[in-house]
């Protein structure tokens, strides 16, 4: 089963992605921010990350070329 980080500051859009790819057997957890979404990958492994270009804290792109400088995990920005 393939694991994934679904990272957005809002719960709708977390809710629908999960309501999505949960029933097609992703095993998903979430993350509300890009700080969030980094330490979550240092402490588990995952085979994607969806990341929102615009949260607060840390957005999407600057949590990705933070992610980059130690971790190969395929991203798709939204």
């Amino acid at each position: 089963m393939a694991r994934l980080l679904i990272t957005d500051d809002d719960p709708a859009i977390l809710g629908l992605i999960r309501a999505i790819l949960e029933p097609e057997g992703f095993e998903i957890a979430e993350a509300h921010n890009g700080i969030e979404a980094v330490e979550a990958v240092e402490h588990s492994d995952f085979d994607l990350l969806i990341l929102d270009i615009m949260m607060p804290e840390m957005d999407g792109i600057a949590a990705t070329a933070k992610l980059r400088e130690e971790y190969n995990i395929p991203v798709i920005l939204l």
